[in-house]
């Protein structure tokens, strides 16, 4: 989970205000908090990718005849699609709690491509299961992207009906646990599900944590445990109280969750490792990896190459309406920086008035409340500055796409930090050294996550995490995100 970003809160270094001893614990039943079993969960998914291998089946046995490549046998398909799904189960993809996007992404991709290479491995050495090499290959890209969204629109319909997910209980309920409580009701995709919160602090007792009820102490969780699963969040204890508290919640829970004291630290770049009876973990540089950033360039690419060419009608629509609906160009060149701090000229489509800056100056000098709002977030809800064309236009985001050509330069990619202008760098602070480290984005990490409704304080620890967090895997799953945020309408003016 996503939740390394912050700083350690100030409340958070005090000791529990009770001791444990984890022998003297004896665990009672589990009570009667609602519990959802995994395994229905589980079947509808593993449904789901039984019914994508029967729809691509369906479309390729149609379709490759028609390009002239043979089709599989249906026991061939059957036995390669068994093995793929036991190595998806092996994954954990069945449910799949607590997977962030990107790691979910990633074991799907991978493991897909590993069935593919084991079949076309047995293929070539025995020369019966792949009748035709573009034909499997054909058939298990459908696949990945077929299996992928079926996924998401399952487990979107289990949870708008309130089906997917494991009770876990917090213990703690200081700001780290606001946080973690937090992100997981609002991404309930994790599958983890905040129900019941613990802390020694007895005037939280009775309250509640973004709608978790605070139920008692430490002690109480581990001794009458409500859920199969824990979440322990005080980092800030010392090492001794917290290794008797990660204990005693361990021989109580089956799954039990730690967040660490790592504050700070780039958290999706962690491998667990150990080193003898030494629980290690190796902080990966994605930044340095000549693979991974090789990776994102081919990416950017091919989709601004492809995504051009695509879109080629629309731009020309677009920068029709622009010339028709006020005088001036269609697309303008806006000063900002990139990466290692070079200015560039970013590509845009021009949504205000020629006499914008005159304007600005005009509302801002006689609305204070209007000169607060864009000296915070450098944004007016209501813009007056901005032409009929360019509220649709931004409203939908189409004003972003002449920035294919910024992509095409290397200028920037197609996903990354928000490109600031100088009189930003200011704000960013020390975050800045880290942000230049790679190219500006068309969209980002916040664009997908909050877009114009995050502070800009959250939008900077929302670059900041991008960039320290960086694998391709985030890359992709931006995209996506962007798509559907773009397509709900939310969060830009």
């Amino acid at each position: 989970m996503a939740m390394g970003m912050a700083m350690r809160p100030a409340n958070e270094g005090d000791e529990p205000m009770g001791v444990l001893n984890p022998s003297g614990l004896h665990r009672k039943p589990v009570a009667a908090l609602p519990a959802i079993s995994s395994f229905p969960q589980a079947g509808a998914l593993l449904l789901g990718d039984a019914l994508s291998l029967l729809g691509v089946y369906s479309l390729t046995y149609f379709l490759l005849p028609i390009w002239g490549l043979a089709v599989e046998s249906p026991h061939s398909s059957l036995v390669w699609g068994a093995v793929w799904l036991c190595w998806r189960a092996y994954q954990g993809l069945y449910p799949g709690y607590g997977r962030s996007p990107q790691t979910e992404l990633r074991l799907h991709v991978m493991g897909t491509a590993q069935v593919v290479a084991v079949q076309l491995a047995a293929g070539l050495a025995l020369q019966r299961f792949s009748p035709s090499v573009s034909g499997t290959v054909l058939s298990w890209a459908l696949l990945l992207l077929l299996s992928l969204f079926v996924r998401y629109g399952i487990r979107s319909v289990l949870i708008r009906t309130g089906k997917y997910g494991r009770p876990i209980s917090v213990i703690g309920a200081g700001q780290t646990a606001a946080m973690a409580i937090h992100h997981l009701r609002a991404h309930p995709a994790y599958g983890l599900n905040p129900v019941a919160a613990y802390d020694d602090n007895h005037e939280l007792h009775g309250t509640t944590l973004h709608g978790v009820p605070i139920l008692g102490t430490i002690e109480q969780a581990i001794t009458e445990p409500r859920t199969e699963q824990a979440l322990v969040s005080i980092p800030g204890a010392r090492a001794e109280t917290q290794q008797r508290i990660v204990n005693a919640t361990y021989a109580s829970f089956p799954h039990t969750w730690v967040i660490p004291d790592l504050f700070g630290i780039p958290n999706q770049a962690l491998q667990p490792h150990n080193i003898g009876s030494v629980a290690s973990l190796e902080v990966r540089n994605n930044l340095r990896s000549v693979q991974a950033r090789t990776l994102k360039r081919t990416i950017d690419l091919l989709g601004s190459g492809l995504g051009g060419l695509l879109l080629l009608p629309l731009l020309l629509l677009i920068a029709l309406a622009i010339r028709l609906d006020s005088p001036g160009p269609a697309v303008y060149r806006a000063r900002r920086l990139g990466r290692n701090g070079e200015p560039f000229d970013c590509f845009k489509f021009r949504s205000m008035h020629r006499d914008a800056e005159a304007k600005l100056k005009s509302v801002l000098d006689s609305d204070p409340t209007l000169r607060a709002e864009f000296e915070a977030t450098h944004k007016l809800r209501n813009d007056p500055r901005v032409t009929r064309v360019g509220a649709f236009l931004r409203k939908t985001s189409l004003d972003e796409l002449p920035q294919l050509a910024n992509v095409l330069l290397g200028t920037m990619s197609l996903v990354g930090p928000r490109p600031i202008v100088q009189g930003e760098v200011s704000k960013y602070g020390d975050i800045y050294a880290v942000y230049k480290q790679v190219r500006p984005g068309m969209t980002g990490y916040w664009q997908a996550n909050g877009r114009s409704d995050t502070s800009y304080n959250e939008r900077v620890g929302m670059d900041n995490f991008y960039v320290t967090n960086w694998t391709p895997w985030l890359d992709i799953v931006v995209l996506i995100q962007t798509v559907r945020v773009v397509m709900l309408g939310k969060g830009a003016y």
